[in-house]
């Protein structure tokens, strides 16, 4: 592998620290959503054994789970880490910009 720069270094391992940590999120999801599954499951055959619903509520969360799986492992992940490297950039340059100004200001008021 090439050899990277300290900054190159600096993104690649906050880049995969957000992506570990992206992953750490949806296990607790998935994790979240088989313990609510089964609870909800519980109280629907104590309550009503005659008529099964535990699994409406089940099935929406089961679509906003397959969203953060979309946006996870698709290509939204590297679609939102490109626009937040844009905007940083675009950032660093405005206020690059900014100070640069305010120091011709200073100079000229000498």
């Amino acid at each position: 592998m090439a050899d990277l720069s300290t900054a190159d270094e600096d993104v690649a391992f906050r880049r995969a620290t957000e992506r570990v940590r992206a992953r750490i999120g949806f296990a607790a999801h998935v994790g979240i959503y088989l313990s609510i599954g089964l609870l909800l499951l519980v109280l629907n055959l104590v309550t009503t054994p005659e008529s099964l619903w535990f699994f409406w509520p089940m099935l929406f969360w089961l679509i906003a789970l397959a969203a953060h799986v979309a946006v996870l492992f698709g290509p939204g992940m590297r679609a939102i880490e490109g626009w937040r490297d844009r905007e940083y950039r675009r950032e660093i340059e405005r206020m690059t910009r900014h100070r640069a100004s305010d120091g011709d200001d200073a100079e000229t008021s000498a």
